[in-house]
């Protein structure tokens, strides 16, 4: 049974999927360090916006610090936190968690091993979450995605098909289209190239999600670095799902291809419809003066591709672009693209 349910970050993913899960009844627990959030939703709701509707519904918000120090215990806990934030949340969690109880990592970048290695791999589920989400003021998510876009994909590490990962996928389609997928990591990767073009890009540039593919200039070098990152999975034998609705193969291709490259960027510019007008998260980082994720999106690719000798020079360069914006030398503007 899913009865207890916790929510460890309380972004923009962690608070749609608790404010969704609250609002369908569910008993819900929201957990973050930033204290005007939990203070505004604990005293007003938690007011979620999407592209059909905006409601309003009370939750059980809690500060981090608080949390440590319960002694209640959930049936599934949500790792909702930045990549970089996994390890420590990890340990937090980990004895709040009911024996038997799962926890699912809905989360940017691929931090499940990491996950496991601290609750234990028969705890963890993974969660490839598909949808846009923003938040730019306390007690206030907005779905920036069309609703009816695909939202979450739920597997086990090993690739089961299990009634507890469908159990999982049940729960969560309160939030959005949910499904059960055999190949966790085929999707962890295909998403993991989405953000490396999309996050970076986007941050980069200052546009949107679906601006960054439709910007002439822009969306090759888009094309470009999802190249690398396929390349990087292909070679260490991971089945890459489609990325963008589009075949990952056709990613390399288009990089080494003219008429390959036309191809790709007419299919972006057909799914970009279904963003809507949000930012990805690392471009919302970038505006709110926070350390990214690039180390553990384009510099996971960067690292996994020495590993096995396959060079991805762009997200390198990517890399080092972001962290000047980190440090305030660079500024987000379409003209960056150039540097790539």
């Amino acid at each position: 049974m899913l009865d207890k349910i916790a929510v460890i970050g309380a972004g923009a993913i962690g608070s749609l999927i608790g404010g969704c899960l609250s609002r369908a009844g569910r008993d819900v627990t929201l957990v973050d360090p930033w204290g005007a959030h939990v203070d505004a939703m604990r005293d007003e709701g938690l007011r979620v916006t999407t592209l059909d509707e905006t409601f309003t519904t009370p939750v059980r918000a809690v500060h981090l610090g608080r949390f440590s120090s319960m002694t209640e215990s959930f049936d599934i806990i949500f790792l909702c936190v930045k990549s970089y934030d996994t390890v420590w949340a990890s340990h937090l969690l980990e004895p709040h968690l009911r024996p038997g109880g799962i926890v699912v990592s809905a989360q940017n970048g691929v931090n499940d091993d990491v996950i496991a290695s601290i609750v234990g791999y028969p705890a963890v589920i993974g969660c490839v979450v598909t949808l846009g989400a923003g938040i730019y003021e306390p007690a206030h998510v907005e779905q920036t995605s069309v609703p009816d876009r695909p939202a979450f994909a739920l597997g086990e590490l090993n690739g089961m098909k299990t009634r507890r990962a469908q159990a999982v996928a049940d729960l969560m389609t309160a939030a959005g289209p949910a499904r059960v997928t055999t190949n966790l990591w085929g999707e962890r990767w295909a998403k993991l190239a989405t953000n490396c073009m999309s996050n970076s890009v986007a941050a980069l540039t200052g546009l949107g999600s679906a601006d960054v593919r439709l910007t002439p200039g822009v969306v090759d070098r888009y094309v470009r670095i999802g190249a690398e990152v396929v390349r990087v999975g292909h070679a260490l034998g991971v089945p890459i799902e489609p990325i963008n609705a589009i075949p990952a193969d056709l990613y390399p291709r288009a990089a080494a291809n003219a008429e390959a490259m036309e191809e790709a960027k007419t299919r972006l510019a057909q799914g970009a419809a279904q963003l809507g007008e949000g930012r990805p998260s690392m471009a919302q980082d970038v505006l709110k003066g926070r350390r990214t994720e690039v180390e553990y999106l384009n510099g996971y690719a960067v690292r996994k591709g020495r590993e096995v000798g396959v060079a991805a020079p762009i997200n390198q360069s990517m890399i080092r672009l972001i962290h000047r914006m980190e440090a305030g030398s660079l500024k987000p503007a379409v003209d960056n693209i150039e540097y790539l």
